[in-house]
C-alpha cells in the first residue's frame, strides 16, 4: 500500500467514532490517507482533490460484513461520500470534522507553483509604489474648492492597501510556558482520554497500549470471549498472540473448562448433576450449567421443563431436587425406548 508523503490531521474527535466503530475509524484514516490534496496532473481513477480508490478492506484487517457497516456508518455521519464505477469505489471527504488533509481543490500537485501563485506573491514594482504614494503631476478637473486643501496627514486607503503585513506575519503572543504541575495534569488528562479507546474487557492484562489497539479492529463481543479464553488457558506464552489468534478465528473456540477449586459441597453435588444431564442427552443445558454454578446458580429439569434454582439451599434438599430430577429423566427414557421397541 503506496501512501504519499506528508501527514493528516487527526481532531480529538475521532477518539468518539473509534470508540464507537473502530471498522469505520479505520477505513476513514485508510481514506484519508490515500486522498489527494489537490487535483492530480494525472490519474488513471481520475480521482479529484479529497478523493481516494478504495476496496481493498483486507489491508487494516477489515472483514467484507465490516467493510460493508464501515461504509454506511461514515454516509451516514456524513464524512464520506462514496461512489461506486466499473473500476471499484471512489470515497470522497466531505468533512474535516474528524480529519484534515488540508486539501486544495481547484490546484494541481505539480511541483512548480502556477502562474496564479505566482501571481499572488509578486511584490509591487518601484514605479508601482510611486504610482500609489505619489499624487500625479497634473489633476484632471479637479474642483476649485479641493485644489486649495492640503494633502491629509493620515495614509490613504491606497497607503494601507500597499504596506499592510500579511496576516501570516503579523505578532501573535505567545503563551507562557506551562508549569511542571500544569504539564503533569495535562499528560493525566491526555493518558485517561487515550485509555477510553480501548474495551473495558482489556483491564487488567498485561499489554502495551500498541497493543490492545491492534486488537481494536475486532468487535468488542469478539474480544471479550478472547481475554475469557485467555484467562482459563494456562501457560500461555504470549498473551497478545493467543488473544489475536482467538479473535480471527471464523468460528470462535469454545471456552476452555476452569479449574474447580474450593468447591462448596452444593457446588459439588451440582457438577455430579450436571455430568448426568451432559450423559443423558442434556448437553446444551450441561454446558450453560458451567457457566452458572460458580455463581451458585444453575437449571435442573423438573417435569421434563427447565426450572432455575440457587445452591444456597442445605444440601439435604439439594440432594433431593437432584435425585428426583435424575428419576424422572430416566424414566422418560425408558419410555421413549419403549414406543420405539413397540414400533420395531
Amino acid at each position: 500500500m503506496k501512501i504519499v508523503e506528508g501527514f493528516i490531521k487527526l481532531h480529538r474527535e475521532g477518539l468518539d467514532l473509534l470508540k464507537d466503530s473502530p471498522p469505520a475509524f479505520l477505513l476513514l484514516v485508510l481514506i484519508a490517507l490515500r486522498a489527494k490534496r489537490a487535483d492530480p496532473a494525472y490519474s488513471i481513477y481520475k480521482l479529484k482533490a479529497n478523493e481516494a480508490f478504495i476496496g481493498d478492506y483486507g489491508t487494516i484487517g477489515l472483514t467484507r460484513s465490516q467493510y460493508r457497516t464501515a461504509i454506511e456508518k461514515l454516509e451516514k455521519q456524513g464524512l464520506v461520500k462514496f461512489q461506486t464505477n466499473t473500476k471499484g469505489t471512489i470515497a470522497t471527504l466531505i468533512s474535516t470534522t474528524l480529519l484534515d488533509i488540508n486539501a486544495e481543490p481547484g490546484e494541481t500537485d505539480n511541483k512548480e507553483p502556477s502562474s496564479s501563485r505566482l501571481a499572488a506573491i509578486e511584490q509591487p514594482t518601484i514605479d508601482q509604489v510611486t504610482a500609489i504614494l505619489s499624487p500625479s503631476e497634473k489633476p484632471s478637473k479637479l474642483s476649485m474648492e479641493n485644489q486649495g486643501e492640503q494633502p491629509s496627514e493620515k495614509p490613504t486607503n491606497r497607503h494601507q492597501i500597499a504596506f499592510s503585513l500579511p496576516r501570516d506575519s503579523q505578532p501573535v503572543a505567545s503563551k507562557s510556558p506551562l508549569t511542571k504541575k500544569e504539564e503533569k495534569e495535562e499528560e493525566k488528562r491526555a493518558a485517561a482520554a487515550f485509555s477510553q479507546t480501548f474495551y473495558k474487557c482489556l483491564e487488567g492484562l498485561d499489554l502495551s497500549d500498541q497493543e490492545k489497539c491492534s486488537l481494536m479492529r475486532f468487535g468488542e463481543s469478539r474480544v471479550s470471549h478472547a481475554v475469557e479464553f485467555v484467562k482459563r488457558k494456562q501457560d500461555v506464552d504470549s498473551v497478545i498472540g493467543m488473544l489475536t489468534w482467538v479473535c480471527q478465528q471464523p468460528v470462535l473456540p469454545e471456552l476452555p473448562r476452569e479449574k474447580r477449586k474450593n468447591l462448596t459441597s452444593q457446588q459439588k453435588l451440582a457438577w455430579e448433576y450436571n455430568q448426568f444431564l451432559s450423559s443423558n442427552g442434556y448437553a446444551a443445558q450441561a454446558k450453560q450449567n458451567e457457566e452458572k454454578i460458580p455463581n451458585d446458580r444453575m437449571v435442573i429439569l423438573e417435569q421434563g421443563q427447565p426450572m432455575p434454582i440457587t445452591l444456597n439451599h442445605p444440601l439435604q434438599i439439594l440432594q433431593e431436587d437432584f435425585r428426583k430430577s435424575k428419576e424422572e429423566i430416566l424414566k422418560s427414557q425408558r419410555i421413549v425406548r419403549g414406543l420405539q421397541g413397540d414400533k420395531l
